[in-house]
């Protein structure tokens, strides 16, 4: 992806005059310098440009398929990916234009603003930039059907950036508005999805904000996310999903879905990538004077589950109402990397994660492991 929009910047300062016009041309950030990574697949861009076949769907799709399968598989680590897959998806729709107009000169350009706008999908885009200081600007893409009239054009991106000139990496926010997108191109999108980063070659934090927001065949999700990532080493994300829990002590379950607190905890090794996932729940379905926790742990290049629990606890007396387990060591050493501390056990209490010390509100990233 970098060499791409380096080709990029290089193909634009060759039209339109050197390194002034290079400078504006790296003031967008590029998809894997924003993009929620656990694996080094998560931040393709091939993998989300076909929509019908994306990355984002197959993950829907496998997570539904897992949960038709065995309901009480708590799937941690796909629901991990779902996220992921879905904060990227949403970004992508908004690179993916940008990435196809800065080539081209600008439409109009001066010393503090440049101007690019052409047709995109058979979309109309106009990309504006200012610099607003040595190495930092505002950024704004605007939309429209193309047979309509230039006042028609909405705002679906708009950001605040420092660009760091040596690296392309930097800081900074963006904002998407997925419902304005849908308004110009009748795509299955909606939502706002808030993003503030900071991304150097050691390391990356994403701040993610979503309200209503849709890419896939999920359900709207709202929430504060928490990505950090050291390159080489590891990283963690904290978030609260809404999920159709279908064990929940109740036969049928209670329908509606369950606000879950969710950690996921990863690291680098030898072997591929050494993940762990916790997530706690009251409320929702779950009945009164009951908990529901889970754990998954997956390793590998190609990481797969390899061990995962699943109960419910009665919040008074500690003890476990209900629990399956399951357990797979055949091509790891071990299913779950002691790394990340006890492993929940299903009849005993002491070993459940502590989210109370989880502040979900705060940017503070969760440390791992």
């Amino acid at each position: 992806m970098k060499r791409i929009l380096c080709l990029a910047a290089l193909l634009a300062a060759g039209a339109c005059g050197g390194s002034a016009q290079d400078d504006f041309a790296k003031a967008t950030p590029s998809f894997d310098a924003v993009a929620l990574d656990i694996s080094a697949a998560d931040a393709l861009p091939e993998n989300f440009e076909a929509p019908a076949s994306s990355s984002q769907g197959l993950t829907a799709a496998v997570d539904a398929q897992a949960a038709v399968d065995d309901p009480c598989h708590p799937h941690l680590f796909l629901r991990t990916h779902a996220v992921v897959a879905a904060t990227n998806g949403g970004i992508w729709r908004v690179l993916r234009p940008i990435r196809k107009i800065i080539p081209f000169s600008p439409r109009r350009r001066d010393g503090g603003t440049h101007v690019w706008e052409r047709v995109v999908d058979g979309f109309d885009y106009k990309y504006s930039i200012v610099k607003t200081a040595d190495h930092s600007f505002t950024a704004k893409l605007e939309a429209k059907k193309v047979a309509d009239p230039d006042t028609s054009f909405v705002t679906v991106y708009q950001a605040s950036v420092q660009r760091d000139p040596s690296n392309h990496d930097g800081s900074g926010t963006a904002t998407l508005d997925l419902d304005k997108l849908a308004s110009v191109t009748g795509g299955n999108v909606s939502g706002q999805l808030t993003l503030d980063f900071n991304a150097t070659p050691a390391e990356k934090k994403v701040l993610v904000t979503m309200a209503n927001f849709k890419v896939n065949s999920d359900l709207p999700r709202n929430g504060h996310f928490v990505f950090f990532k050291q390159t080489g080493k590891g990283g963690s994300l904290k978030f609260i999903d809404d999920m159709v829990l279908r064990c929940t002590g109740e036969t049928p379950p209670a329908a509606g879905t369950t606000p879950v607190t969710a950690v996921a905890r990863w690291l680098v090794a030898s072997d591929g990538i050494h993940f762990r996932g916790d997530a706690g729940a009251t409320g929702g379905q779950i009945p009164a004077n009951r908990k529901w926790e889970a754990v998954t742990c997956a390793q590998g290049r190609d990481p797969r589950e390899t061990f995962w629990m699943m109960k419910l606890e009665d919040t008074t007396s500690g003890t476990t109402v209900s629990a399956r387990s399951s357990q797979n060591t055949v091509a790891t050493a071990a299913a779950c990397d002691p790394a990340f501390g006890p492993v929940p056990s299903i009849d005993d209490a002491t070993k459940d994660y502590d989210f109370s010390k989880v502040d979900f509100t705060s940017d503070d990233p969760l440390p791992f492991p």
